[in-house]
C-alpha cells in the first residue's frame, strides 16, 4: 500500500513538472525568441536540422559543410522538420517539447540517484529544486542540446552507480552498456568525454583499492569500446572535414572568446593574435565563480540579494557581500564534504565523486583554455546537477539535526524553509513567464527580410536567428558553422573573403564590425545603416553596411545618406 502511494506521488510530481515545462515550451514564439529562452546559437541547430531534412546536407547556409553543432540533438530534430511541411515555427515548439520531456526525466533520475544515499523527502526536494529552478527552466528551453546532455549525464551516472560500481563482479555486458550510454552523452555534447574519462578512472581506482586481480581489468575495456561505437563515426567525420577532433563551433569558441575580449569588457583589446594574459584568465576564473551563484539550490538566495541591492541603490555593496557569503559557503561545503568521508554511512556519498571531478574539469577547461565566458551558464549545466545532489545530502543532514531539536529551533527552521519556498516559487514563475525582451535577433531578422533584396548575400557574425527567419542567404562570419570564415578571420582577410563569397551586405553589432573591419562608419561611410531597436528597450547597436566591390567593378547602389531604419535595398 505504501509503495503504491509513493508511486502515485511520483507520477503526480512528474506530471506537474512536465506540465510546467510544456507551458514554457508553447509560449508565443516571439516571446521565446525575445526573452532569452532561445539563443542565437539555437537557430544554428534548427537551420542545420532543417537543411538535413530538406536534403541540402549538413550545412547552415546551404553552401558550407559544417560540424559546428552537437550531433545527437540536431539529428533528433530532423524528424520534426520532416513532418512540419515547411512550417518553420512548429518544429521549434516540438523541439522544446522534447527538451521539456528530457528535463522531466532528468528530475526523476536525480531523485533516484539521491535516493541511494538519503531519505525520500530530501531526494524529492532535490528533484523539485532541479525541475522548477529558474535557471533550469530557462536553460531547459534554450533550444539547444543542454537538456538532452543533462539527461544523458544523469542516466549514465545512475547506471554506473547502480549496475556497475555497486556490484562486486559486474558482467562484461554492463561495461559495454555503460560505454554506449557515455557515447550517447558525448554525442549530445562533446565535453561529456571528460565524464567518460573520470568514470573510467573512478572504477579503476576502485579496483585498485579492493586489490582485485588484473584479469578484472579485461571487461572494463568494453567501456571505451562502447563509447567509440557511438561517438567514433562522428569523430571520423570531424577529422575528415576539419582535420581536428573538435567540432567547428568548439574551434571557433576559443578564438572568438579572445577576439571578443574587448566587446565583453574582459580586456581592453582583441587578444586573438597575442593570446590570453594572466589578467584575462583571472577574469575568466572570477566569472566561473560568479556562475556558481546560479546553482539551483542557492540561486534564490543570491538573486534576492541582487534585488535588494538594486532596490536599496547599493548594488555594488550587496554584490561584494554576496561574493563574501558565496566564498564562505564554498569553503564550508568543501569542509562538509571532507567530513562525510570520515563518517560511516555518509562516506557512501563519495560514490558520486566522478560528477564532482567532471564539474571541476569543466570549470578548469573553460576558465583556463577554451574560455567562452558568455556561454558559461549552459557550459556549466552539469554543475547544477551536482549542486542538486549535494543539496539532497545537506538537506538530509538538516532533517537529522531538526529531529533532535526543540520547538523553538524547529519553528526557526520551518520559517526559513517557508521563506525559501515562497521566494523559489516567485522566481520560478517570473523567470518562466515574464515578458522582458533582451535579445534583438528576432526583430533584426524581420528587419533584414523587409529591408534587403532576395538576391542579396548577407554576412553576419551572430547570424543564427537571421539565417533561420529572414528568408535571405546568410553567410556565417564568426566561424562557428563556417570553417572557411574562421580561417579568414585568423588570417586577417575577412573583407577579401566577403568579396570571394559574393557577400554584398554585412551586419552585426557595431563594436563587432569595428573589431574586424576597423571603424565601420568611417570605412564604409554612407553605405552604413543603423538597424532600429524594434521591440527592444534600448537600441540594438547593430549596423548594416554595403561591401564595396573590387576595384574596376561597378559598385552596387547603397543606402547613401540613409537614416536609422532606412532600407538597404538598392
Amino acid at each position: 500500500m505504501l509503495k503504491s502511494k509513493h508511486a502515485a506521488l511520483a507520477a503526480v510530481m512528474l506530471f506537474a513538472v512536465l506540465a510546467f515545462h510544456l507551458a514554457v515550451a508553447w509560449q508565443d514564439f516571439g516571446v521565446l525568441a525575445r526573452n532569452g529562452f532561445l539563443y542565437d546559437d539555437s537557430f544554428y541547430a534548427f537551420k542545420i536540422a532543417q537543411n538535413i531534412a530538406g536534403g541540402r546536407g549538413v550545412t547552415f547556409d546551404g553552401a558550407h559543410p559544417t560540424s559546428g553543432f552537437q550531433p545527437l540533438y540536431v539529428f533528433l530534430l530532423v524528424p520534426a522538420y520532416l513532418v512540419s511541411r515547411g512550417d518553420p515555427i512548429l518544429p521549434i515548439h516540438i523541439a522544446l517539447t522534447m527538451l521539456a520531456v528530457f528535463t522531466c526525466l532528468t528530475a526523476g533520475l536525480i531523485y533516484l540517484v539521491a535516493r541511494r544515499y538519503v531519505g525520500r523527502a530530501a531526494a524529492l526536494a532535490a528533484a523539485v529544486v532541479w525541475a522548477f529552478s529558474p535557471v533550469v527552466t530557462r536553460q531547459g528551453a534554450n533550444g539547444l542540446e543542454t537538456a538532452v546532455t543533462a539527461f544523458m549525464i544523469v542516466l549514465a551516472l545512475h547506471y554506473y552507480l547502480g549496475r556497475v560500481r555497486s556490484v562486486e563482479r559486474p558482467p562484461a555486458r554492463r561495461f559495454l552498456a555503460l560505454g554506449l550510454l557515455l557515447g550517447l552523452a558525448v554525442l549530445s555534447r562533446i565535453d561529456s568525454l571528460l565524464l567518460a574519462l573520470v568514470i573510467l578512472l573512478d572504477y579503476l581506482l576502485l579496483l585498485r583499492r579492493s586489490g582485485a586481480p588484473s584479469k578484472r581489468l579485461l571487461p572494463v575495456g568494453l567501456l571505451p569500446i562502447g563509447a567509440l561505437l557511438l561517438y567514433g563515426p562522428w569523430l571520423v567525420y570531424n577529422m575528415i572535414g576539419s582535420g581536428s577532433p573538435l567540432q567547428d563551433s568548439g574551434t571557433a569558441t576559443r578564438y572568438l572568446s579572445l577576439a571578443y575580449a574587448n566587446y565583453f569588457h574582459y580586456s581592453a583589446e582583441n587578444l586573438a593574435s597575442d593570446g590570453p594574459g594572466y589578467s584575462f584568465i583571472w577574469t575568466q576564473l572570477q566569472h566561473s565563480l560568479a556562475i556558481l551563484k546560479v546553482i539551483p539550490p542557492v540561486h534564490v538566495f543570491f538573486r534576492s540579494l541582487d534585488r535588494i541591492g538594486a532596490a536599496a541603490g547599493a548594488i555594488g555593496g550587496f554584490r561584494v557581500a554576496a561574493n563574501v557569503v558565496g566564498l564562505a559557503a564554498l569553503a564550508l561545503f568543501s569542509w562538509t564534504v571532507a567530513r562525510w568521508r570520515r563518517r560511516g554511512g555518509r562516506a557512501r556519498r563519495s560514490e558520486i565523486d566522478p560528477l564532482l571531478w567532471f564539474s571541476g574539469l569543466l570549470v578548469a577547461s573553460y576558465s583556463l583554455y577554451i574560455f567562452g565566458s558568455f556561454y558559461f551558464i549552459r557550459y556549466y549545466y552539469p554543475l547544477y546537477i551536482a549542486g542538486c545532489l549535494y543539496f539532497a545530502f545537506i538537506l538530509q543532514d538538516v532533517f537529522d539535526w531538526y529531529r533532535r531539536r526543540g520547538p523553538r529551533a524547529r519553528r526557526l527552521v520551518a520559517t526559513a524553509a517557508a521563506a525559501y519556498a515562497a521566494l523559489f516559487v516567485y522566481f520560478s514563475y517570473s523567470q518562466a513567464f515574464r515578458s522582458r525582451p533582451i535579445y534583438p535577433f528576432y526583430d533584426i531578422a524581420h528587419w533584414v527580410h523587409e529591408n534587403t533584396e532576395e538576391n542579396d548575400t548577407i554576412g553576419a557574425f551572430q547570424c543564427g536567428t537571421i539565417g533561420y527567419l529572414s528568408g535571405r542567404k546568410i553567410i556565417n562570419l564568426d566561424g562557428k558553422v563556417n570553417r572557411d570564415a574562421l580561417a579568414a578571420l585568423k588570417d586577417g582577410c575577412l573583407e577579401d573573403y566577403c568579396r570571394t563569397e559574393g557577400i554584398n551586405v554585412v551586419l552585426d553589432h557595431e563594436r563587432i564590425l569595428n573589431l574586424f573591419f576597423g571603424d565601420a562608419r568611417e570605412a564604409f561611410g554612407d553605405s552604413c545603416t543603423t538597424v532600429p531597436q524594434g521591440e527592444m528597450k534600448h537600441p540594438t547597436g547593430w549596423l548594416a553596411l554595403r561591401v564595396p566591390p573590387p576595384a574596376g567593378e561597378k559598385r552596387a547602389p547603397g543606402a547613401a545618406g540613409a537614416k536609422s531604419g532606412a532600407s538597404l535595398m538598392p
